[in-house]
């Protein structure tokens, strides 16, 4: 797990995330990376190799670990993409 509250080893905040992810471009970012990590589908596909499965919660794991950087949650994913649709 990535400790962010650990600042002198690994030199990043919360706030670089939100500094980063805060701007209209970040957000576009963040949403797709949202998308492209599977944060709201399933890490389970029926049919597919265990190793898939693995390889799926790996990738959400790395979108959940920003928005919980960004103190965000993945029903508020849903409302950044609907906000991020609305100004694009």
């Amino acid at each position: 797990m990535c400790s962010l509250n650990k600042k002198p080893k690994n030199k990043i905040s919360k706030n670089d995330f939100k500094l980063v992810f805060g701007t209209n471009e970040g957000k576009r970012v963040l949403s797709h990376i949202c998308r492209e990590c599977g944060v709201l589908r399933p890490s389970f596909v029926p049919g597919e190799a265990l190793e898939n499965t693995a390889f799926n919660e790996g990738m959400r794991n790395v979108a959940l670990m920003i928005l919980t950087a960004l103190d965000e949650t993945p029903e508020r994913f849903l409302e950044l993409s609907q906000e991020i649709t609305e100004n694009a």
